[in-house]
Parts: C-alpha cells; structure tokens; sequence
C-alpha cells in the first residue's frame, strides 16, 4: 500500500522526476533550431538528463518501498538499465527534433521512449536479482506499459509544441508540462512496482555489488544537483537567446534606417523620401490631405566643391543641410536628394504655420551659405493632387526651376501635360 512507503522518498522522486521532464522538455525543444555540433551538444545533453532523471526517479521510488532485508543491486543490470533509459531517450529526442515529422515516425519515437523506460524500469527491479523469481499482476503489469505509452506520447508532442515557442510565457508552459509528466512517469513507475511481486521471505544475492543506501536520498540529491546545473545552464542560455534576439532586432533595425539615412548629413535620403510619398499616396483618403514638394538644389556645388577633399566637403554639406534643417516648419519632413539637392515634404502646404518657413526659403541665398563661397540655390516646387498625382510627376514638377520669391506660393499651380526638365529629352 502506497501509505507503507517512505513519503520523504516518494516526494524526492517526485521531484527528480520533475526536475528532469522540465530539463529534456527544454533541451529537447532546442533541438530544432540546432545544426551540426550545436545540435549533437543538445541532443547528448537531453538524453541524459531525461535519461538519468527517470533512471533516478525509478531507483529512488524503490528505495521508497519497505522491505525487510536490505536492498542491493547487481552492478552490471543496474548500470544496463540507466544506458537503456538514456539510448531510448536520445532515439527519441532525436526523432522528435527533426524539422518534418509524420505519424509514423512520431509513433516510433513515443515506443522508443516507452520502451527504453519498460525495459528501464523492470531490469532495474530484477537488478536486485532475488533469491526467489517474481510474479506479475498482469493487469498492473499491462497498466504500467500503457502508462509509459501514453507517458512517452504526451511528453514527445509538447516537446514538439515548444519548439514552436518562445518567450517568458513558453517557460511557464514548459513547467506545468513538466509537472504532468513527471506524475505519469511516476504513475507508471509505482503501477510498475505493483505489477512485478517477489515472494515473501525473497533476499538479494549476496554477492550484488550495489547497496541500496546509496540509491535512495544519496543519488536523489546528486541528479536533483545534475539537474539543477542543466537548469542553471538553460537559463543562461535563454538570456543569451533573449539578448541575441535583441541584437538582431536593433541590428536589422539599424540597417533598415541606415538603407532610408543620408550617411552624410543624418538626413532621410532619396529611398526615405520616395517610400514617405508611396506612403502617402496609398492612403485612402490621400486626395483629401495635399501637401507640397519644395526642391531646392545648391546652383554652384561643382564650383563650391572643387579643391575640396571629401572630408572638407562633407563637412560643408553638413553645415549647409542643419542651416536648412533650422529654416523648416516643425511638420516639414526634409530630406537630402542627391549630392547637391535636397526636398521638403510639406503637409497641407496652405497652412499658416509654415508661413514664416516660406519667408525664410524665399531669402534662402543670404540666409544659407559657407564661409568659404556664398551658396546658390535652385529652387522649384509642386504640389498634391494640382500638379501631379504619382511620385515620378511630383518630384520632376517640383525639379523644373522656378524664382525664388514664388516658393510658397501655390495658387497658380497647374499641371504641364508632359513636364521635361531641362536638357531632358522628353522621349528619355
């Protein structure tokens, strides 16, 4: 009867058994995003711990079994039924980890398992080798098979599930699996020990090599260490998965702005600017929301440019585009075009708040300049949806040059019926 055993033991196999499920569960889940040596390293580590942990569970259940003599082992089966338990957890975490995985080959895995923890279980019992032969209660016996079964099936599925997982909430998850099968592993256990009954007045063989002090709170507290060590290990490597993660994510977020960024000046560049107008345009309600596109373009870059080393330039170009950055309206997205030229998205151009910003553009020749040339612009504009409704005409709308004192002015805007910049074949 289940009250006659040690609780103290029966709690620590619990536990171990706990500990082990949770360990394989994770181990196991990492298997599918492993390859070469990385995988091997998960797999081995696996299948001992699930291996060892269930081994541990079995051994010290039994040390949990009142018996009137003292409990020993033979060597040899003993250390048979630990390696059976671990081959049959590699096979079937090995199968388990693969990235297609059919009926057939799921069924193989879960007998894998089940077997290597049958075989596990009953050679361990039969490791004490008795002065008398064991009887068997068919139908524990047949129930404890079943156990391990269903047992086996259960623990390899949510392995699957968790490859599939991550974040905070698959841990939890992982745990409360953890817990499930660590009582189906010791359900079929103690169901295990009620199938197989050895004769009343039965001893150890005397020359057994193992004493069964060593295989109750001694080896429980050794595997609950091992064990402990492999958590240890999986939670590291869950931050450093996290962190990676992370890294990855700023990374491609870095490179993504840095494809959208004038490397130069900080500005959004010609990709930003183009994406910013599809954006736009895309809309629903774009016809309802207009704005303007001011191009504004240095005239003498060639002759401002000549003599000048890429640093020198650069830096001029970077004091010229944050004296332009200053002029704009708070809504105004700026961006740098090409070498000398640069574009001002401005949303609903009529507003009055980019009143003063229109002022200051139109005076752009004495407000923006260098100390070493005096800066002279080029400027056009167009507007949304008078002069064009697509990118393409928006942008060539606004390149054809215009006086100064008419930026900001947009109420004799029209559309030309095939607008050509100049020295542009209108064929080109």
């Amino acid at each position: 009867m289940m009250s006659e055993y040690d609780l103290p033991l029966v709690i620590s196999s619990f536990l171990v058994a706990v500990l082990a499920a949770y360990a394989a569960l994770y181990f196991g889940a990492r298997l599918a995003n492993a390859n070469g040596g990385a995988r091997r390293r998960w797999l081995a580590s696996g299948a001992l711990l699930m291996g060892t942990g269930v081994w541990t569970m079995h051994f010290v259940g039994m040390r949990a079994m009142p018996m009137d003599v003292a409990m020993t082992f033979d060597v040899l089966m003993t250390a048979i039924s630990w390696f059976a338990a671990v081959l049959a957890s590699g096979v079937a975490l090995h199968i388990i980890g693969r990235n297609r995985l059919g009926m057939l080959l799921f069924g193989g895995a879960t007998l894998s398992m089940a077997g290597g923890i049958v075989v596990m279980h009953y050679l361990g019992m039969y490791a004490m080798r008795m002065s008398a032969p064991p009887t068997f209660n068919i139908g524990f016996l047949i129930g404890s098979v079943a156990i391990a079964v269903v047992a086996s099936g259960a623990a390899l599925a949510l392995c699957r599930k968790l490859q599939h997982m991550n974040g905070p909430g698959s841990l939890a998850i992982q745990f409360v699996a953890a817990l499930v099968m660590a009582g189906a592993i010791c359900g079929m256990h103690y169901t295990g020990m009620m199938a197989m009954i050895f004769p009343e007045g039965a001893v150890p063989a005397a020359d057994n090599g193992l004493r069964g002090e060593w295989m109750g709170i001694p080896l429980a507290v050794f595997c609950i260490a091992l064990l402990a060590v492999a958590l240890v290990v999986t939670v590291v490597d869950v931050k450093h998965q996290r962190e990676l993660a992370s890294f990855k994510e700023e990374e491609d977020k870095r490179v993504a702005e840095l494809a959208f960024t004038d490397a130069v000046t900080g500005l959004p560049n010609r990709s930003a600017l183009e994406q910013r107008l599809l954006d736009i345009l895309a809309r629903d309600n774009a016809g309802g929301n207009p704005f303007a596109l001011i191009y504004l373009d240095i005239a003498n870059f060639r002759e401002l440019s000549t003599g000048m080393g890429d640093e020198s330039l650069n830096a001029v170009i970077r004091e010229i585009s944050a004296a332009l950055r200053d002029q704009m309206s708070d809504q105004t997205f700026l961006a740098r075009y090409s070498a000398s030229a640069f574009f001002a998205l401005v949303p609903d151009p009529e507003d009055s708040q980019h009143a003063f910003m229109y002022k200051r553009l139109r005076q752009i020749d004495q407000r923006i300049g260098t100390s070493a040339m005096p800066v002279t612009w080029r400027a056009g504009q167009s507007t949304y949806p008078v002069t064009g409704n697509s990118t393409r005409k928006l942008v060539l709308a606004a390149m054809v040059p215009r006086d100064l004192n008419e930026i900001g002015h947009f109420r004799n805007m029209a559309p030309g019926p095939e607008l050509v910049l100049p020295g542009h074949n209108r064929h080109s």
